[in-house]
């Protein structure tokens, strides 16, 4: 990281690992959403990271499905939209290269949630219904949008709270010195295992790819924007040696929930 880690990156890195070593309950999210079952929740506490189009990322865990997408990627249009894969929850990262057709692109995803960055310029997003005002009517996307350190949990399953599938997304700051959303830190698991992935809104240059091990603490896997397509970098490395970013393929990053 340039000039070393400032005090900036030492609060940064030291608050998102309290974040991530409190739990799950420990820290009040912005937002709480129960997602409906499916048949495939629940067994081993594993899942995979694919590309799934072109600016497409699918994250499986569980029986959980989370897609990334790149507001400027070619998959980010109206007519694209039909194609995308099935998901519970859609993670959208603004544009690093200018093109960005606002939200319209968004509008057929019925009732699906979906985190967007809150706009510091005054712009505005659709409001999010209150549960009350929803109606069976009410069939476009409900948009979470999140500042710094806002939180949303999700969870998945029937029965206890232990047999379900969760996720906590925390929309996290980048450099020394800067108060916008960055990425967002999703963790997905339980008390005692879980995985946590860094989703970055930004194209980072080599020496900042470099410092995110130590920018974020605990982290186990970024998925960074890059021109060619979305990039994977494993943050855990035995022996503090670094590695390249590779590209994310169809085949997929098979990963495993790790006990903390």
């Amino acid at each position: 990281m340039r000039n070393g880690v400032g005090l900036g990156a030492v609060a940064v890195a030291l608050l998102l690992a309290l974040v991530c070593e409190a739990g799950l309950a420990q820290m009040g999210p912005r937002y709480v959403i129960d997602a409906a079952a499916g048949a495939d929740v629940g067994g081993p506490a594993r899942g995979s990271v694919q590309l799934a189009g072109k600016g497409l990322a699918l994250i499986r865990f569980r029986g959980l499905r989370v897609l990334a997408v790149g507001t400027d990627a070619d998959a980010y249009s109206a007519e694209s939209v039909r194609d995308w894969p099935a998901a519970d929850l859609v993670l959208v990262t603004p544009a690093n290269v200018g093109r960005y057709d606002g939200l319209a692109p968004l509008a057929a995803l019925r009732r699906l949630p979906v985190i967007l960055v809150e706009p510091s310029d005054g712009a505005t997003v659709p409001p999010l219904p209150a549960r009350s005002s929803v109606s069976m009517r009410d069939d476009g996307p409900r948009y979470y949008p999140m500042q710094t350190w806002d939180a949303l949990h999700l969870r998945k399953g029937k029965g206890r709270s232990q047999d379900k599938t969760w996720l906590r997304v925390t929309a996290v700051p980048g450099l020394p010195g800067t108060a916008h959303v960055a990425g967002f830190v999703l963790e997905m698991g339980n008390r005692q295992t879980s995985y946590r992935l860094y989703v970055s809104c930004e194209a980072l240059a080599a020496d900042d790819v470099d410092g995110l091990s130590r920018r974020l603490p605990g982290a186990d896997l970024a998925l960074l924007p890059a021109r060619d397509g979305p990039r994977l970098l494993p943050l855990r490395r035995a022996g503090g040696e670094t590695s390249e970013p590779a590209a994310l393929t169809a085949a997929g990053y098979p990963f495993s929930a790790i006990r903390r």
